[in-house]
């Protein structure tokens, strides 16, 4: 029997920047980590990533990358609202 060790990350914020911030993912490695986007309502909306590996190193090495990631990619969002108010 082989074990499994599961992270999962969440993000909350508006729809449109978990839709950028889902994408942004995508494109890193799919094929090691479950991707989900919960809509709440028109505003409002969750960033699931669901992470299983074979082993507590692999599982700690692919949420850095993933929170590495994901605070680039807010920071960009965050810099991108600032400039346009």
């Amino acid at each position: 029997m082989s074990d499994e060790y599961k992270a999962v990350l969440c993000w909350t914020g508006e729809q449109t920047e978990v839709e950028i911030l889902a994408n942004t993912l995508k494109v890193d490695d799919p094929e090691s980590f479950i991707l989900e986007s919960i809509t709440f309502d028109n505003m409002s909306a969750e960033l699931r990533v669901t992470v299983i590996s074979k082993s507590p190193s692999s599982l700690r090495s692919t949420v850095d990358d993933i929170l590495t990631c994901l605070m680039a990619a807010n920071s960009t969002l965050s810099t991108i609202e600032f400039s346009s108010e």
